[in-house]
């Protein structure tokens, strides 16, 4: 079977982590979100608890800095330099198929011809209704959290991106959902996907 690679980032509330799991279940590959730090938590660099409250951080140069060949970098760099490394060795010395959700994967990932970039994002009422219910919040408070998230997403990826989050220029596909659910977005993806086998 041929490799087939898929980076998804996402707005906050999109929908699009049920994307990310819907494409992986149908191809029968991992999945790589919140799976990538118990992966990488096995060698024993950071444990996972570490890696989960630095994963997908802007970058904070006051507290924690690492010595790396000269130079002095935050946990948070070290954290987000040591995903990109795992995930470019799985994709190109391993030739792995896998899906990731956020991480600079449309970036990282680039130069291999099975990447397949995706973007979604949502109209503002359907990702508070989506946040709402799921996290137990009221209106106010999902929409500081749908802003503080994005903000932070946003953040982290352009400061190691040289192409900005969330445009669309970036991406192979970008899908807006809300008129439509995460079942039909990853229908359209996996149709783009199989045109190009």
């Amino acid at each position: 079977m041929k490799q087939i690679l898929i980076a998804l980032g996402r707005e906050f509330g999109s929908g699009g982590h049920i994307v990310a799991q819907k494409l992986a279940e149908y191809y029968n590959i991992p999945l790589y979100n919140k799976e990538l730090l118990e992966e990488m938590a096995k060698d024993g660099h950071y444990s996972r608890e570490m890696l989960e409250r630095l994963d997908e951080k802007p970058v904070n140069l006051t507290f924690f800095p690492v010595p790396i060949a000269g130079n002095t970098i935050s946990l948070e760099q070290d954290v987000a330099i040591k995903q990109f490394a795992f995930l470019r060795k799985k994709a190109n010395e391993e030739k792995k198929s896998f899906v990731i959700v956020g991480r600079c994967g449309e970036e990282i990932l680039r130069d291999n011809p099975n990447l397949v970039s995706v973007f979604i994002l949502g109209d503002q009422e359907s990702k508070k209704k989506r946040v709402m219910e799921r996290e137990g919040l009221n209106e106010k408070a999902a929409l500081a959290k749908m802003k503080k998230i994005d903000k932070m997403r946003k953040t982290y990826h352009n400061f190691y991106c040289e192409n900005k989050w969330g445009d669309s220029r970036s991406y192979d596909i970008c899908i807006k959902t809300g008129r439509i659910d995460a079942e039909a977005a990853a229908d359209m993806i996996i149709k783009y996907i199989d045109s190009q086998q």
